[in-house]
């Protein structure tokens, strides 16, 4: 089947695969040829493409949430935001969380930018837990 990974700013990945497991919110939900069709809301976590067999991971991305579409021979999954975790830098990634707190312990209690920075931090710490 045909999986697509698309967000906002970029086509995440594109390519066939045999088996995809992704973090919809009412659960894992893992998906083979000739699946029912459904749209479904994904949750932050991992969406794992196998290209031979299912209970294997290809690619692993990192998705922090949007909406899936399965078609019979198609997964389109649109994410807010999607990265490949085999290509993630851990080090620049402790760094910007190290630096987002310190930004936050710097900002009063109500100011509005806190809950892009908490956020921000969410996102880094999906990625580093593929560690």
């Amino acid at each position: 089947m045909h999986v697509r990974i698309v967000c906002p700013e970029s086509l995440a990945f594109e390519g066939e695969a045999a088996f995809v497991a992704l973090p919809s919110t009412d659960g894992e939900l893992g998906v083979l040829p000739r699946h029912a069709s459904e749209i479904c809301t994904i949750q932050a976590g991992y969406v794992r493409v196998s290209d031979t067999e299912m209970g294997t991971a290809s690619h692993v991305f990192a998705v922090s949430g949007g909406y899936a579409e399965i078609t019979e021979d198609e997964v389109v999954i649109l994410a807010e935001r999607a990265a490949d975790v085999s290509v993630v830098d851990h080090a620049e990634l402790q760094a910007k969380v190290e630096g987002f707190e310190d930004q936050l312990s710097n900002l009063s209690e109500d100011d509005a930018h806190r809950a892009y920075l908490y956020n921000e931090i969410a996102w880094c710490k999906l990625l580093l837990a593929t560690k």
